[in-house]
């Protein structure tokens, strides 16, 4: 996947201003010139002087370039904005697109500090390159190449001293390029650790604290900085002298037109006005060389910021094929499940049953033997290597991603509240319900306390993760968000951890009542028993068992030889 192309749609038309406005430049340096020219021959001619009008024209004429030459550099600055902000934008959407496509498991072969630097950091240098650099090359290396050409009809040997000292210049800007494309990586990547282990640490500033690291991570954090400094000094010393070359090159072409000039007339090669028109040209060239010698600077920064965006935007879906398939509609149903020879290297192969519509079904069995991914793969989540799931008789594979994802919900702690107001965490992923069903909702769940002692009730803002709130209200609102989507299809993997009696009671009941078919996983057996059926899944088979088979202490088979199927 390629990253957009900068110069499409309505960004072509602003390109064009900036093209046009390295043209009008160099027209204003042509005519500022000639005007400067032809005064200044006017006034050390013996015999000629400025009449009244004449001097009234030549001020109305410098007021006219001056103002407009004033329009030029705004207007350039604006057009060189909407270029850049333009491309960024595009460019974010389309970073954003990929991680929704790509899904949660594709999103985490990436750290999250580091997709955040792709969304700030590097956008940023994008910008930079665009709006600064490549806006800057195409107006100022416009202005600059006429303006030369319009000083080589003036004075030639003047501009081709001009000419010499500006490429002289240049070649040792490229010299210092590789020196300045290395201190720039180093930067990035010291600075991208720092960006990772703050954001890490911040996020988990409790464990931080329960294990009494805080003088460890700060000493930790001193040394990242330190070297994030260092480097940062690198890149600015190697930058400063890069600066310091374009500005050193605007002065040299300047001497350059004053002394050749000057020796031009000496031999009365030249008129004094045409080299005190080449000094004006050359003054011209000054702020615009300076502004080339900024372009390689930000092209730099936009080569490595190319490049990690291409990292991101190679990231593949993880667990998914290409392709679905023909998108079709989800028909009606009541929320039947059917698995087909279902299987998944690694973890099980060839698991086959039935789940009746409207059915309690406890899934059961030991850490790690695949029980949230088998819930992941019935919701089309992940995708298994062989089999088929169906759902109320349709092959879920072909069916349009939107109808799936209203047709199964799931609460798990792998799904944590969002930051928002609590009406936005609540209604995600259905309809905004009337507020009589979301009160009853609420009510249902206990949750009502919850509206009334947060200020703001439902528009209450929720921190990222829902950090302020206990675990039973973390639980009973993702439960509500869940229940209020209105599912054929309810998934609850291990909903009921670290939940109290009170919120397993009413996690009891919301299932026990829910108007769908439900498949909850779960290690307490009192609670698997209350289910139409118990699944186990272990050493990659799915069994139908009895609950006197689990054992008390955590819900899963006691001894082989002890479980007794039925189905």
């Amino acid at each position: 996947m390629s990253l957009p192309p900068v110069l499409s749609g309505k960004r072509r038309l602003w390109f064009g201003y900036l093209v046009a406005n390295g043209v009008g430049q160099a027209g204003i340096a042509v005519g500022m010139a000639l005007l400067v020219k032809l005064g200044f021959d006017t006034l050390v001619t013996p015999g000629r002087s400025f009449s009244l009008e004449s001097a009234a024209g030549f001020g109305g004429g410098f007021a006219a370039i001056i103002a407009a030459a004033a329009w030029l550099r705004w207007r350039s600055h604006l057009d060189a904005e909407q270029l850049g902000q333009g491309y960024v934008h595009a460019l974010r959407l389309k970073l954003f697109r990929h991680l929704t496509r790509i899904g949660a498991d594709g999103a985490r072969q990436m750290s999250r500090g580091a997709v955040m630097l792709r969304f700030v950091g590097d956008l940023t240098a994008l910008r930079q390159w665009i709006s600064f650099g490549l806006a800057r090359l195409t107006v100022s290396g416009i202005a600059a190449v006429l303006a030369v050409g319009t000083l080589s009809v003036l004075e030639p040997v003047v501009a081709l001293a001009v000419a010499v000292a500006v490429t002289v210049a240049a070649l040792l800007a490229l010299g210092i390029g590789p020196r300045l494309r290395l201190t720039t990586r180093e930067t990035r990547r010291r600075r991208g650790r720092l960006a990772a282990m703050l954001n890490d640490r911040v996020s988990h500033i409790g464990v931080v604290e329960a294990f009494g690291q805080e003088t460890k991570e700060r000493k930790r954090f001193e040394r990242l900085s330190t070297r994030l400094r260092r480097s940062l000094i690198d890149r600015a010393r190697v930058i400063g002298l890069l600066r310091s070359l374009s500005e050193a090159s605007g002065s040299i072409a300047s001497m350059c037109a004053l002394i050749v000039g000057a020796v031009q007339v000496g031999a009365g090669h030249a008129s004094p006005g045409a080299v005190v028109a080449a000094m004006v040209v050359a003054g011209f060239l000054a702020p615009r060389l300076q502004d080339l010698g900024r372009v390689y600077e930000y092209w730099n920064g936009a080569l490595i910021a190319r490049e990690k965006q291409l990292q991101l935007l190679a990231l593949k879906p993880v667990g998914r094929r290409k392709g679905r398939g023909e998108a079709g509609a989800l028909a009606d149903g009541a929320g039947r499940i059917e698995l087909d020879a279902v299987g998944l290297a690694g973890l099980f192969d060839g698991l086959s049953a039935t789940i009746a519509a409207g059915e309690r079904v406890a899934l059961v069995g030991p850490n790690g033997a695949g029980k949230s991914t088998l819930l992941r793969l019935i919701a089309g989540i992940l995708d298994g290597d062989g089999g088929t799931v169906r759902l109320d008789g349709q092959d879920i594979a072909g069916l349009r991603w939107r109808d799936l994802r209203r047709a199964f919900a799931f609460v798990s702690p792998d799904l944590p509240l969002l930051r928002g107001s609590l009406r936005l965490n609540l209604t995600y992923g259905g309809e905004r319900p009337a507020d009589a069903v979301l009160r009853q909702i609420l009510d249902e769940l206990g949750l009502d306390g919850l509206v009334e002692r947060l200020p703001g009730g439902l528009d209450a803002r929720i921190s990222e993760d829902g950090a302020g709130l206990s675990t039973g209200e973390r639980a009973r609102i993702a439960l509500a968000r869940a229940v209020l989507m209105k599912p054929r299809v309810l998934l609850l993997d291990e909903a009921d951890a670290n939940l109290d009696r009170s919120a397993r009671a009413v996690l009891d009941q919301v299932t026990r009542a829910y108007d769908g078919t439900v498949v909850f996983i779960t290690h307490d057996p009192d609670r698997a028993a209350a289910a139409d059926r118990i699944l186990l899944l272990a050493d990659g088979a799915l069994r139908t068992v009895t609950a006197d088979a689990l054992s008390p202490a955590t819900g899963t088979p006691a001894a082989p030889k002890d479980l007794r199927l039925v189905g």
